[in-house]
């Protein structure tokens, strides 16, 4: 039984996350939750028990950090369990997107802390006089998979709920032959949800031009769809013809135009369409062809 001092619809929330603890640990789980949605200003642990109130019980504060470095849990469980919860509002097609982000961290005890690209600070040339400038910055590097939920008045717009995440350690901070780069461990990712999803699902990843790579398009299966940025002067082919059984079966046809001379190109007309970013509508134009890019050249 939870606190009853926790609102109903809260409570049968947090009820159904109890197969991934033990029943001590679902109520340090139960109060950290509560402590955290309670909790005004900066949320340390520390303010968060203090937030729990009558949740925490007579638990010395010790415990919560004991649940958090050494409890009988996994975050996959949890994020298993979110993706259960969300499926009946999500669509045919689950869309996930894939993305790394940098969470400012200080002090020389930190584990897997190390420097950082900072690209909420850097700048890229574009509407300053500064020029483009890269900033670095102390922290963790985690890998987050979010969730693409279309909201119900409106399904051209909607929320991306992180659930699932990997921390990236760098190279040299890492034991001899553990380390894993970033597209590594978002392709862990996305097969481990896959493997939760429903078999009538369909998978749509949506990433930007560090995970359209070959690291983690190359092994996905025909029903998993990537979406992403490709280099304008990448080497694109049509469809090879049909196998006539003699010899090595083609992998490509003719050459294509790459992006950057179909762009430029007379032939092919540029078409319109509307779109929602940011909220707003807007008018854009658009030139598209049907073609093979193998994955050796990712």
């Amino acid at each position: 039984m939870l606190d009853p001092s926790i609102p109903e619809s809260l409570q049968a929330l947090l009820l159904s996350f109890n197969r991934c603890f033990t029943q001590p640990g679902f109520g340090n789980f139960v109060a950290l939750v509560t402590g955290w949605i309670s909790c005004p200003g900066r949320h340390s642990i520390s303010r968060v028990i203090q937030a729990a109130s009558s949740a925490a019980g007579e638990k010395h504060h010790s415990a919560f950090y004991r649940f958090l470095s050494l409890g009988a849990w996994t975050a996959d469980s949890l994020a298993q369990v979110i993706l259960t919860l969300l499926l009946p509002f999500l669509p045919w097609q689950v869309t996930v997107i894939v993305d790394d982000t940098l969470c400012h961290k200080s002090g020389p005890h930190i584990f897997g802390a190390n420097m950082h690209f900072d690209s909420a600070k850097s700048t890229y040339g574009r509407g300053t006089s500064a020029g483009r400038k890269a900033f670095f910055a102390f922290g963790h590097n985690w890998v987050v998979l979010a969730l693409w939920i279309p909201l119900p008045w409106d399904r051209q717009r909607g929320l991306a709920i992180p659930f699932l995440f990997r921390l990236y350690r760098s190279k040299k901070h890492c034991p001899k032959g553990q380390h894993r780069k970033r597209t590594e461990l978002a392709a862990e990712l996305i097969k481990l949800v896959a493997s939760w999803l429903p078999g009538e699902r369909r998978l749509e990843i949506v990433g930007d031009s560090e995970y359209a790579c070959k690291t983690l398009v190359r092994d996905l299966p025909a029903d998993q769809h990537f979406t992403g940025p490709m280099s304008m002067d990448a080497a694109l082919y049509a469809k090879p013809g049909e196998y006539k059984g003699r010899g090595r079966k083609r992998l490509k046809g003719k050459r294509l135009l790459s992006p950057q001379a179909l762009a430029k190109s007379k032939s092919t007309r540029w078409e319109k369409l509307e779109l929602t970013v940011y909220g707003r509508r807007v008018i854009i134009r658009v030139k598209s062809q049907l073609c093979v890019l193998p994955v050796r050249l990712l």
